[in-house]
């Protein structure tokens, strides 16, 4: 009597879902997954992708934040990065004064000798297993400052300067963009309100029926995967451009009036 279709459905399998679409949709050689510890999602590109990760055609890493921090502590570090990397620089002789070339840089010498994952020999042989061994990412952002980085799957088929371009781009930047998103143009799934005593929380604009709330999540999905262009490396896209799905920003009506 309660069912909500699309609602009850368990999260690992909707992802399954999804990513499969994705995957006949994109048609992509090669595949690379950003996340944090979510099991549904790791199981679910296990699953999906587990010819290409055989390959090493696809690779999952995982990209984490310590959320505790107070407001100061994520400058701070951000400031601290900075200098860490000038200094190292200073160390090394180098005559680039460019950021992210310095971390390209660190990350390489870095991946001469780290791994994230470990050798284990067995009665059957040896073979290479998760070892559970993160980094720091030596670009903290300003916003959260550093974050920890960390590989999934097997990474030794690459060379160091591979491994470091590819560490060099992993963030959460488009979730943590989305998810905004649904904060700021979903009123009724904003946090709650403190009250001025800041001693309770107020519910006010709280959404009690969780069927709206999927309604309204679809809806502005949809708006910001075909419609909502932002600017990223230097070009102005939707995500489903790209992906390479389509090359026109959608306008509202093209989606209403889709048939």
């Amino acid at each position: 009597m309660k069912y909500t279709d699309c609602l009850h459905v368990d999260s690992t399998y909707t992802t399954i879902a999804h990513l499969w679409l994705i995957k006949r949709l994109v048609q992509a050689s090669e595949w690379r997954f950003v996340a944090d510890e979510d099991h549904s999602l790791i199981t679910s590109v296990n699953r999906v992708f587990s010819k290409e990760i055989r390959q090493s055609d696809a690779h999952h890493f995982l990209c984490q934040t310590d959320k505790s921090k107070t407001r100061k502590q994520p400058r701070e570090e951000f400031v601290q990065a900075r200098v860490d990397l000038i200094n190292w620089r200073t160390m090394r002789g180098l005559g680039t004064r460019s950021l992210r070339k310095l971390a390209f840089l660190q990350l390489q010498e870095l991946f001469e000798n780290h791994s994230f994952h470990k050798e284990v020999t067995t009665a059957l042989g040896t073979h290479l297993e998760y070892a559970d061994n993160p980094i720091h990412h030596p670009l903290a952002t300003i916003d959260r400052g550093f974050r920890s980085v960390d590989c999934t799957t097997n990474l030794s088929s690459l060379e160091p300067k591979d491994v470091a371009s590819l560490i060099l781009n992993v963030n959460d930047n488009a979730t943590n963009t989305f998810i905004q998103q649904i904060r700021r143009r979903l009123s009724i799934l904003e946090r709650p309100l403190i009250t001025a005593r800041g001693d309770g929380k107020s519910y006010i604009y709280s959404n009690f029926k969780p069927r709206y709330a999927q309604m309204a999540i679809t809806i502005l999905s949809t708006y910001y995967n075909f419609c909502f262009a932002y600017k990223t490396n230097g070009t102005i896209k939707t995500p489903v451009q790209r992906l390479g799905l389509t090359e026109k920003v959608f306008d509202l009506k093209d989606i209403i009036y889709l048939r």
